[in-house]
């Protein structure tokens, strides 16, 4: 673990913090929108006719939160709230891909949560080739920041942030949850917890010091330096946030076992993380997350349980 490398390497792109953004005029005239600024468009009907209680959602699309036309993220706004939660979502992709407005990251979590009252945020991040790991995750500290900004103008409760990944996206949060003043580099506060959903990418130099994909050595190249740096195992710190970690019980690269490792490093730095093995799929622990199963529910529970 190298500090001055994480400080180079956050500090890359705090500079957005401060610098004035140049917004493009919204596509469609806004409507009722917090924020005044974006554009605001009504949920889709088949996401009403999916979840109750969201007659009146919106959603705020392509939200800026940086510079680069990938930082930008969608909020999705309950019509009756007050100091309400937050949900803060992390695509996966390999590092390389996925989208925030795919229907396995936004669609059934936006639905359940958006009834229950939560605001939840989609986030876009850069990605390779264009940016490697260590910079996606200070991107999505960045988002953090300019969510714990926005957060009252949304009737959002600052205080009560759930950041939730899956796949690279799961690694990225895991990543920044076992050591939050990696994201205070970008100006974010601690938030309340995280949850991570199928991602063996919880110990980065046993991953590439064994026999591995080459999805790994694109994202993570042959330093043992960057490894350690990119590792939420190694970066695990006493100020870790509590976790749960959703694993695939099918999964062939073993994420459930990988997991275990990760909760038992964490348990010696005094940092709570609870590990959740799923009878589905390594891909239907992100897709089935927000339809009504037990699952969810026990998800749910957690979020509740740390709020």
């Amino acid at each position: 673990m190298t500090p001055y490398r994480f400080a180079r390497i956050f500090g890359a792109v705090a500079f957005l913090l401060a610098a004035p953004l140049v917004l493009r005029a919204p596509a469609i005239a806004a409507s009722t929108n917090p924020l005044l600024d974006f554009q605001s468009d009504p949920l889709t009907q088949s996401f009403r006719d999916g979840y109750q209680g969201v007659s009146g959602a919106t959603v705020n699309v392509d939200v800026p939160y940086g510079l680069d036309d990938d930082q930008k993220y969608d909020v999705y706004l309950p019509e009756s709230r007050s100091s309400a939660p937050v949900i803060v979502m992390v695509h996966g992709g390999d590092w390389s891909g996925g989208d925030k407005q795919e229907s396995a990251v936004a669609g059934a979590k936006a639905g359940y949560w958006v009834a229950k009252g939560y605001v939840f945020v989609s986030i876009n991040y850069r990605l390779l080739p264009k940016k490697d790991p260590l910079i996606q995750a200070a991107d999505v500290a960045l988002a953090l920041a300019s969510v714990q900004k926005n957060a009252a103008s949304w009737s959002a409760d600052a205080g009560k942030i759930v950041l939730m990944g899956a796949g690279a996206g799961g690694h990225l949060t895991a990543l920044l949850s076992s050591n939050p003043s990696l994201a205070a580099d970008q100006g974010a506060k601690p938030w309340t917890a995280a949850v991570v959903l199928e991602t063996p990418a919880l110990d980065i130099p046993a991953i590439m010091q064994s026999n591995h994909s080459a999805v790994y050595a694109t994202a993570f190249g042959s330093n043992l330096e960057y490894w350690e740096d990119s590792s939420p195992t190694d970066l695990l710190a006493t100020s870790g946030l509590p976790m749960m970690v959703v694993c695939s019980a099918e999964s062939a690269s073993d994420s459930c076992g990988k997991a275990r490792a990760f909760a038992s490093a964490a348990e010696r730095k005094g940092v709570s993380v609870t590990v959740s093995p799923q009878s589905v799929s390594s891909g239907d622990v992100n897709a089935q997350l927000g339809v009504a199963t037990s699952y969810t529910a026990m998800v749910d529970d957690f979020i509740q349980s740390v709020l």
